[in-house]
């Protein structure tokens, strides 16, 4: 290309891969970037841009196989990351550290304790199930599946990956912790399948790769494994105390346990709910694999294991006392972490824990100690060390001990910030990308402090500044970030020793733990010294471990900070003594005066934030344990103010601790606790001032507020107490047998002044000193003042305003009081029961309560008018077909009967009214016209016996309950009577008809019918217009009518003319009511052979028909029905139960003049729902549809 011309942007060599994007560049900017356009070959365009030459065209085919495994939320990750800090943070200064079993937790140890068993040199363990989630866990197969089929494709594009996993699954076959799921264990059980994905540890010297199983997923509304499962109580000893004890004794050493999960079984019952996909060929389909034992990715996993190791342990309670114990304080989760005063002791040690752990199948690997003695004693008692292969004199990389890198060469304990430098490196500016570098430190006995509470004040800064998560940083804030991420560099240089007493050999004379505790407005912290003195009266220090806290966003005063600081160490030397044992004196530093001399004090002179800390500061060490401290020698100074890491790690007053320390007591500050300055603690002495109280016995009020539901009636009884209590006080006085108005508003004022005494009264007396209400008080917002009334109103900003007095000037009223509610019913009547804002705005006219609106919404719910007037029928899901209505019989067999309205037909001169009778078939929804002279039972039962006669009995009628159809049920006793004579047995199928009556004034119940007479009246309509016809020529056209309704189709009608015709009644009609018109005798009494087997024939062909309508029937017609969606969905689905206040609907529209009823009887339906009721109202019983009833929701 450069031959003719064309300077390429970018030279890559035809044998090397595509490159990576380094920019991509949007449609918006691509035009202006670049000028001709060159057509090279039918393939392949030459493009001038700003920077040269670039080629575009059709690239050679690749495979690019991309794969997504596992889908992740980050904000859910940097919250886990952000809480594991939070939580490491904490250790040792919690109010509840120390964990204790929940009712819960006892539960399940004592299940786990019942189904622990030992078979076969290995344990048994069961998980724990939640109560009835084993039952109704789904199989998670699909997801599964997909996630399987998503990591096939991985494999096809890095068989290298294929490779590994493969061998690790392998191995799992090999040693029995994996096994083939039988064919039949498939099919006869639930079981549940999990995801798996690969997670690569580059850090790691052993398993590399780890196949992680996902037990947290699951299908869209379904549970997941884990979520089926308790997690366990947190057998695990304590962090902060495992490390404290790591650095006690001057032989330490490590383990881990090899594949820890993996080497305790799963009970048989549980192993199929551990069930994966796996496939050894990636071209063929995959089978079903099931762990047998315990496997990492479960919840309560890490339980499993603790509680097994527990209850091994126990075994040996006796054999090996003084590793019992050790073990039981030294596991966490399969980490053993240990350490011992010399090197016997400590091979010992070693060589009963491969025992005791070899006992139960399980191996205690990669050794690792300070002490080359005892690795050399190790190697030749055959002890699997981390480096067996490496020579003596090779040097050895650190190792992580829960956390922290520990050089066992140099026997130094740090912070390996070399993920955390590689991780910053994207030099990212955001609220996310901090969040997800404080995530990464991990320092839990506080090694860093100084340098990590910067960024803990600069994580408080942007929560309060409110920036979003990917935003850019404010300058400010930005700043500071960019500073302490080039100071992180300096991590490196951060190490000590991680035995206490470092080179020291001699035997200790004394120990001592010496606490230093400062706060600035910012931060406050506390930093813990061991103090020893040897035989020879050498005094060495030693930093144990630090804490620090950013300080609270509600401002508290110095010395308060530094009295919490104060408190904070308490807390830890508690922890730490406990955990150490070393028999030691504890002494506390303070910089601050006031703090001291709080401490010094009586904690009940003090206001409760004082008081509360100052008693549990007291009650946690001894006010002679406490001293004051230059700010210069306080290396707690540190942790409030902050400093560089670099700084840090040359600042011998954080390693070491003030100068002072490595003297003699009497070098020591100060700690005078007979001088108190009251001045200094005058701020926050508490006050106390001298009630007296005279108590009298409460009388009860004349007027019960409680009994009254009016405030009108309320007020006239109060007005004739006032009027009978100033008639006893005036003889003669003339008297009046009416309340007057002015006697109306002196009981309402009485009533104001008397609510607002007992909700306000000390608002009011506030208010009379001229003093400014307390912030607790719930109406200083509203800035009250006592008017010349002395009722409580409303400042307001309307002075100025055209309004009246009280529209400026509202009386405040409380809101939970039964006279406000009076009050809010009155005015919600006197606007004709209008709605929430116009009965809000009524009362605002006068009168002003605190959340008001919510007041008034909840008066006009429970008023019973407007209660009436929203109330809406009671609504039910749509019933199940009968089964008679989709059930296959002759036709006629189920009829339904129902009359049209009145049809004026003439009669010589006269008219007069007829109606038509519609006999309806419910199966095959074929229909029968009867035109009846009037609607008396005679004529009624007249046209019934013409429609039995022409189609046949039939077994069940249903109709309406009009008195005409209740009045031809009495006479059906002897018409069935008549019906059962031998001329009617070949019509006869059953032996008598049953009557059913639906509901009155319910339609619907009979819509099988109903709505065929909609069908019959619109041809009615349309043939007969306006004319006027006989008795028979009406009963002609009805016939007609007839034929045309019964040849409607009731499938649909295909456009395509090779389809069959659609199915109508009429197929139903014609061939008769059985499998054939004549009896099977009737054949063998015909002569003619021929004759006889045309016959027979013509039956088959017949049968053959009948069948395959119904078929049709079925297929077409019936099926059909259940895609059609009447299905309603009711808002609040809720059956009507005895004894509920129902609105029954009358035949006038006003809801307000209908009846009031009360459900005596309900009757349920198929489908175990409420369908109508008996309702018993002022006029008698009544059954009712439940469309007809209107539940009021009162007791």
């Amino acid at each position: 290309m450069e031959t003719k011309g064309f300077r390429l942007t970018f030279n890559c060599s035809e044998s090397s891969e595509n490159c990576e994007i380094s920019l991509l560049i949007g449609s918006d900017f691509y035009w202006s970037l670049t000028h001709r356009i060159k057509r090279l070959d039918s393939s392949l365009v030459a493009v001038e841009t700003s920077l040269g030459w670039s080629l575009q065209g059709k690239c050679d085919e690749q495979s690019d196989c991309t794969s997504v495994h596992l889908i992740h939320s980050e904000e859910e990750s940097i919250s886990a990351e952000l809480r594991r800090f939070w939580e490491i943070e904490s250790l040792g200064i919690r109010d509840n550290d120390s964990v204790s079993l929940g009712n819960g937790d006892e539960e399940i140890l004592s299940e786990f304790d019942k189904s622990v068993c030992f078979v076969d040199g290995r344990y048994r363990v069961s998980l724990p199930w939640k109560p009835g989630m084993r039952e109704v866990l789904q199989n998670n197969k699909t997801v599964a599946r997909k996630r399987f089929e998503g990591l096939v494709r991985r494999f096809k594009c890095d068989h290298e990956l294929f490779c590994e996993y493969k061998d690790v699954i392998d191995n799992y076959v090999r040693e029995g912790i994996v096994e083939r799921t039988s064919c039949d264990s498939l099919s006869d059980s639930q079981g549940f399948y999990l995801p798996h994905h690969a997670v690569i540890r580059s850090d790691k010297t052993t398993s590399r790769l780890r196949i992680v199983f996902d037990g947290s997923a699951h299908e869209d509304g379904h549970s997941s494994l884990n979520q089926s499962l308790y997690t366990g109580p947190n057998l695990h000893p304590n962090m902060l105390e495992l490390l404290l004890r790591f650095r006690k004794n001057p032989v330490a050493f490590t383990a881990d346990v090899k594949s820890a999960f993996l080497q305790i079984e799963l009970d048989l019952r549980d192993r199929e709910f551990t069930r994966f996909f796996w496939t050894d060929n990636l071209n063929n389909n995959p089978y079903v694999l099931n762990f047998t034992r315990v496997l990492f990715g479960l919840r309560p996993s890490p339980y499993l294991l603790a509680a097994t190791l527990k209850h091994h342990f126990k075994k040996y309670k006796e054999q090996y006392p003084h590793t019992f114990d050790l073990l039981n304080s030294s596991i966490y989760v399969d980490d053993f972490i240990c350490g011992r005063n010399d090197v016997p002791d400590a091979l010992r040690t070693t060589l009963e824990c491969l025992q005791i752990f070899s006992d139960a199948s399980m191996l205690l690997r990669k050794w690792r100690t300070n002490s080359k003695q005892l690795d050399l004693l190790w190697q030749q008692e055959g002890v699997e060390t981390e480096f067996s292969e490496t020579s003596a004199t090779d040097l050895k990389p650190p190792i992580k001990v829960l956390g922290l890198a520990w050089d066992s060469e140099k026997d130094l304990i740090y912070f390996d910030p070399n993920d955390l430098l590689k991780f910053m490196s994207r030099k990212t500016e955001s609220k996310r990308f901090i969040l997800s570098v404080v995530g990464r430190i991990f320092d839990p006995i506080g090694i860093l402090g100084p340098f990590v509470i910067k960024l803990k004040c600069l994580l408080q800064d942007l929560w309060t500044l409110g920036v979003d998560w990917d935003s850019e940083l404010p300058p400010k804030l930005r700043h500071k970030w960019q500073q302490w991420s080039s100071e992180a560099e300096g991590l490196t240089e951060i190490k000590i020793p991680r035995f206490y007493l470092g080179d020291v050999d001699q035997e200790l004379s004394s120990v001592d733990i010496h606490c230093f505790s400062d706060a600035s407005k910012s931060a406050y912290g506390t930093i813990l010294y061991l103090r020893f003195v040897t035989c020879n009266n050498k005094i060495e220090t030693s930093f144990i471990c630090s804490k620090s806290r950013v300080a609270p966003l509600k401002s508290l005063t110095l010395p308060r900070l530094e009295l919490t600081a104060a408190l904070l160490s308490a807390r830890l030397a508690k922890q730490v003594s406990s955990c150490l044992k070393f028999n030691a004196n504890i002494y506390y530093w303070t910089d601050s005066l006031i703090s001291y001399y709080w401490i010094c004090g009586d904690s009940s002179a003090f206001k409760p934030y004082i008081k509360n800390r100052v008693q549990e500061i007291q009650l946690l060490s001894d006010p002679s344990q406490w001293g004051h401290c230059p700010g210069k020698d306080n290396p707690a100074d540190l942790i409030s103010r902050g400093t560089s890491a670099v700084k840090l790690a040359q600042n011998e007053l954080w390693w070491h601790g003030p100068p002072w320390l490595k003297l003699a007591p009497d070098h020591w500050p100060n700690r005078q606790r007979d001088i108190l300055d009251s001045e200094l603690c005058s701020e926050e002495l508490e006050y106390r001032s001298s009630v007296h109280v005279a108590v009298t016995q409460q009388r009860e009020s004349l007027v019960d507020i409680n009994r009254f539901s009016s405030l009108k009636k309320l007020l006239k009884v109060t007005a004739w107490v006032f009027r009978f209590v100033n008639n006893a006080r005036i003889v003669n006085k003339s008297m009046n047998f009416y309340i007057t108005a002015d006697e109306i508003q002196n009981a309402e004022y009485f009533w104001l002044k008397y609510v607002q005494y007992e909700f306000y009264s000390a608002e009011i007396l506030t208010l009379k000193r001229n003093e400014q209400l307390r912030c607790s008080s719930e109406i200083k917002s509203l800035v009250p003042y006592l008017g010349e009334d002395n009722l409580l109103r409303i400042t307001g900003r309307l002075l100025e305003a055209d309004l009246c007095f009280g529209e400026k000037h509202p009386v405040i009223l409380p809101r939970h009081c039964k006279f406000t509610e009076l009050l809010v019913i009155r005015e919600h009547e006197r606007i004709g029961h209008c709605g929430v804002s116009a009965t809000l705005t009524q009362l605002r006219k006068n009168y002003w309560i605190p959340k008001g609106r919510q007041l008034v919404k909840t008066i006009i719910r429970i008023c019973l008018i407007c209660k009436k007037y929203n109330a809406k029928p009671a609504d039910q899901l749509s019933g199940q077909l009968p089964r008679d209505r989709i059930t296959q019989s002759p036709p006629f067999q189920i009829v339904g009967i129902d009359f049209t309205g009145a049809i004026l037909v003439k009669d010589n001169q006269e008219t007069h009214k007829s109606y038509v009778s519609l006999f309806t078939c419910a199966v095959t929804r074929a229909v029968h016209l009867e035109l009846v002279s009037d609607m008396s039972t005679k004529c009624f039962l007249l046209a019934l016996r013409r429609f039995l006669a022409r189609r046949g009995n039939c077994k069940v009628i249903y109709s309406d309950n009009a008195r005409t159809f209740k009045a031809a049920e009495k006479e059906l006793v002897y018409f069935a009577n008549i019906l059962k004579d031998s001329e009617f047995q070949n019509f006869v199928a059953d032996k008598g008809i049953h009557w059913k009556f639906i509901v009155e004034r319910a339609p619907w119940w009979g819509g099988f019918y109903e709505r065929l007479v909609k069908t019959i009246k619109d041809p009615l309509r349309k043939i007969l217009g306006k004319a006027l016809l006989m008795f028979e020529e009406l009963s002609t056209i009805l016939s007609e009518v007839e034929v045309i309704v019964n040849h409607r189709p009731l499938t649909y009608v295909e456009n395509d003319p090779g389809e069959p015709e659609p199915l109508t009644p009429a197929h139903f009609l014609e061939l008769g009511y059985g499998d054939s018109k004549y009896p099977i005798h009737f054949i063998e009494l015909i002569d003619a052979t021929t004759a006889r087997e045309s016959y027979k024939k013509r039956k088959t062909y017949r049968t053959l028909l009948l069948k395959q309508l119904w078929r049709r029937w079925k297929e077409q017609y019936l099926l059909q029905l259940k895609t059609v969606n009447h299905f309603k969905t009711p808002s609040v689905h809720k059956n009507l139960k005895l004894n509920d206040i129902v609105l029954v609907e009358g035949n006038v529209k006003s809801k307000l003049l209908w009846e009031l009823g009360i459900i005596k009887k309900i009757f349920i339906g198929r489908d175990n729902n409420v369908r109508s009721c008996l309702v018993k109202t002022s006029k008698g019983l009544f059954k009712k549809p439940i469309q007809l009833l209107y539940p009021l929701e009162l007791e």
